[in-house]
């Protein structure tokens, strides 16, 4: 069985078609998104219409569930305050969507692997909702205060995105004492193509998928994962997108640009050159 991931669309309509053609392709069995359909960039209301009618099976990501307003961002994240706001009033204009976003699952368990879009160890217990503290970012920090949960964790595999970052995380199957950040493997992208890996028997692994779009490494593609169940294998794709077309829109909008982020990100697209 061939499984596909990808998240962290944030509005970029042009990086989820170069997915959308890419599963075309591949035709997957199953394709799971792992949330942000929203937030950031100043289109969220095509990429949520977009993926609505597409009927996968998808998490809420903490952009989705800020648009909805579920909960409030920290004070300090004005740029993602003033984007959340802004796609609010967008997706405001969709019937239904804000209760769409509100439903979205936080996460979607299967029989060997677990889909949320940020961690496992970092959602609310039980009957209480979601906040902010649930989604910050993995740092070295926020990995090794998990590593004891982690590898007690009854799905030998995570998937999720969030950090606009992606790599695999493996953690060994055979440690003979509690796990330390020097027992993970971290298997990074190339800036120019993916990467391959072979399951190793017993070992667990977290894969962070990067985004579709506002990508934390630079690198101006759309991130998607295949997880081949036959082949015992994880596949990262670095797909090319209309970046000089996203640019453009970008430039002459009259609200994105007025973000620092927003203008970062119009700056990467501009230097790849297309």
């Amino acid at each position: 069985m061939k499984i596909y991931f990808f998240g962290d669309i944030h509005g970029n309509e042009y990086g989820l078609e170069a997915c959308l053609e890419h599963i075309g392709q591949v035709k997957p069995d199953e394709i799971y998104c792992l949330g942000d359909l929203v937030g950031w960039l100043p289109f969220g209301d095509r990429t949520l219409s977009k993926m609505r009618s597409s009927g996968f099976p998808c998490v809420a990501g903490n952009h989705d569930l800020m648009v909805a307003g579920v909960f409030k961002d920290y004070p300090q994240q004005l740029d993602r305050i003033e984007a959340t706001a802004f796609n609010a009033g967008l997706i405001s204009t969709i019937p239904g969507a804000v209760e769409f976003l509100c439903g979205l699952p936080l996460f979607i368990e299967k029989d060997n692997f677990f889909v949320t879009h940020h961690s496992p160890f970092h959602l609310p217990f039980q009957g209480k909702a979601p906040t902010i503290e649930c989604f910050d970012y993995l740092t070295e920090a926020a990995l090794e205060a998990c590593l004891v949960e982690w590898s007690y964790f009854p799905k030998p595999l995570i998937f999720s995105g969030h950090d606009h970052v992606p790599a695999i995380y493996e953690l060994p199957g055979d440690l003979s004492a509690p796990p330390g950040l020097g027992d993970v493997v971290v298997h990074k992208l190339s800036a120019d193509r993916g990467i391959t890996i072979r399951l190793k028997p017993g070992a667990r692994y977290w894969v962070k998928a990067g985004s579709l779009a506002m990508n934390r490494d630079s690198v101006p593609v759309a991130n998607s994962v295949l997880y081949d169940t036959v082949e015992e294998t994880i596949t990262f794709f670095r797909l090319p997108f209309a970046t000089g077309s996203l640019c453009r829109e970008l430039e002459s909008h009259f609200f994105g640009p007025t973000l620092p982020a927003i203008r970062k990100y119009i700056a990467l697209l501009a230097d790849c050159g297309s």
